[in-house]
């Protein structure tokens, strides 16, 4: 019994072992999830910030919506096939720098996670249908604008400064200022709907309406159209009298530009009927055209927004007169400027004027030789001037040096002669002293003797 107790422990301390390497080896693939990524995945959903939503592919409508849409959003993908060796992160799994990026982009872009390896209903995945790039980790993309979204680089992915560097310009609500027709048809001869305003590009309305309608484009065209002006080829235009209902939409300061929905439709059933030439767009396809002529402030705009993008979503209103003008894309034109003509090449100038021409020129060459040479010969007067005073100058101190070495010589002289002099009557004192003393003796020596 002991032995078999003993088995078991051996089995269960080897099954623990194996998994916690396999566990610890899971983590290790991706350090930067941390130890938790090889825990389930319902922990990991269960565990989503609230900034970020899970987008299900399979949900067609959500995902168009989403990518397409125009409201701006940062989706991070992850991959939820069951084999090992691709490169995308399990499901659910938010990678750090993404998360932290999302904090500063509050209130200017929204934050998904989705399974980019997910079949479509086009059997292909979300990676091939976008072009995305599975090396670049973390799989970034932002959506913006109602076109199709745009890979992180590599060099921005990886940090939460490089990500809101590069996602926060594109971001931000705009309001834009057409000057061409082909710019203007690749902006408001698409899916997504537009404001015309005869203002200012700078102007606040302007602006809180972008931040507002994230869906729509706004397209300043100046105030009174001095900037660019549209032409719709009817009433004055063309020397026509405007019918009641043109004249409720045609001529406003402030208009609105949507797509046809009906249009749309007629194309998609066309592409399913195999009908190619019917299901090809048009050059100008029809809009629906709807005009604005009450008080140009905040709330009267976003009034008009909100009713034109509702109603042009209901079939009757669409059909009825009033609610909209069916109409193709206008005609954008810049502002005419008025250009002085231009003379014949043969009527330019005649000969009295090139002789005239040639002797002023002459003239002025002259007078602009004759100032370089005096400014030269100021030149080299100030020169020699400040040369003269320089060497003027090195000679006086020359001068002064010299006058102080003779002077201290003489005084190095001077001393000398003292001490001489002083040495000269110590001696004679002392001969003096001595030859006091030979008289004492030579006396003493005399009284001796006698």
């Amino acid at each position: 019994m002991g032995c078999c107790r003993y088995f078991f422990n051996a089995i269960v301390v080897a099954v623990l072992a194996v998994i916690g390497f396999r566990a610890y080896k899971a983590a290790m693939s991706r350090p930067e999830y941390g130890y938790a990524y090889p825990l389930p995945d319902w922990w990991w959903k269960a565990r989503l910030p609230d900034a970020i939503e899970d987008i299900n592919v399979a949900d067609t409508a959500r995902l168009r919506e989403v990518l397409f849409g125009g409201e701006p959003w940062l989706l991070q993908c992850y991959s939820g096939l069951p084999f090992a060796g691709q490169h995308l992160p399990r499901p659910y799994r938010v990678h750090p720098a993404f998360a932290e990026a999302l904090k500063s982009l509050r209130g200017t872009v929204r934050g998904g996670m989705m399974d980019c390896e997910a079949q479509l209903p086009s059997n292909k995945t979300v990676v091939a249908k976008l072009g995305l790039v599975r090396r670049t980790q973390p799989l970034l993309a932002l959506a913006y604008g109602g076109g199709a979204p745009k890979q992180l680089p590599a060099s921005a992915s990886t940090s939460a400064y490089g990500i809101t560097a590069f996602v926060k310009p594109k971001a931000e609500p705009r309001v834009l200022s057409i000057s061409t027709h082909k710019t203007f048809v690749d902006t408001c001869g698409g899916r997504r709907p537009c404001l015309l305003a005869q203002m200012d590009r700078d102007s606040e309305i302007l602006m809180s309406l972008a931040r507002s309608f994230r869906t729509l484009e706004l397209v300043a065209l100046g105030e009174d159209g001095n900037s660019s002006r549209l032409s719709w080829g009817r009433g004055d235009e063309v020397g026509e009298t405007l019918d009641d209902d043109e004249a409720q939409h045609l001529g406003k300061r402030i208009s609105m530009i949507l797509p046809d929905p009906d249009d749309l439709a007629d194309r998609a059933a066309a592409k399913a009927a195999g009908r190619k030439a019917a299901a090809k767009r048009s050059a100008n396809p029809p809009r629906l055209l709807r005009g604005f002529s009450g008080p140009e402030d905040l709330p009267s705009l976003s009034r008009f927004v909100q009713a034109a993008l509702k109603d042009a979503e209901s079939a009757v209103l669409r059909s009825g007169n009033d609610a909209f003008l069916r109409i193709p894309l206008p005609t954008l034109s810049g502002s005419a400027k008025s250009k002085a003509p231009k003379k014949p090449k043969g009527a330019s100038k005649t000969a009295p004027d090139n002789a005239e021409v040639q002797a002023r020129r002459a003239r002025a060459r002259k007078a602009k030789a004759e100032e370089a040479a005096a400014a030269a010969a100021e030149r080299s007067a100030a020169a020699a001037q400040a040369q003269g005073e320089t060497d003027a100058e090195v000679q006086r101190q020359r001068e002064a040096a010299r006058r102080e070495q003779m002077q201290r010589e003489q005084e190095l002289a001077d001393n000398l002669v003292e001490e001489v002099e002083e040495e000269g009557e110590e001696l004679e004192e002392d001969e003096e002293e001595e030859g006091g003393e030979g008289e004492e003796v030579e006396m003493d020596n005399l009284d001796l003797a006698l």
